[in-house]
């Protein structure tokens, strides 16, 4: 019985050893072409980290600070300029008043 049961370990073992010497071809060429890919792949993946790393920051949150700013400006400026208005608005009927006057009380 140890016999057999030798027997039938080594037939086992050679029936998987011959399996496994007997690499399919196409399947050898795709394993070659996939890790050709991959190299590829790879050297690619390393030339864009290197231009990420050489690449500007990002400034949109700059930008959108400043974009506030100029609109803050712009509403100041146009609050300055009403403020203009009025007061020179003010001055004319403050001149016609004075000359009104003027003319009411002349000086001798």
């Amino acid at each position: 019985m140890s016999k057999r049961l030798t027997f039938t370990a080594i037939a086992i073992l050679s029936s998987l050893l011959a399996a496994s010497c007997g690499d399919d071809p196409e399947l050898v060429r795709k394993r070659d072409q996939q890790r050709a890919e991959i190299r590829k792949l790879e050297g690619e993946l390393s030339i864009l980290k290197e231009q990420l790393k050489d690449a500007p920051k990002d400034r949109s949150a700059e930008l959108k600070e400043l974009q506030g700013k100029v609109k803050s400006e712009r509403e100041q400026i146009a609050t300055l300029e009403k403020e203009v208005a009025d007061l020179e608005s003010q001055r004319r009927k403050l001149d016609r008043e004075f000359e009104d006057y003027r003319q009411t009380y002349p000086v001798r």
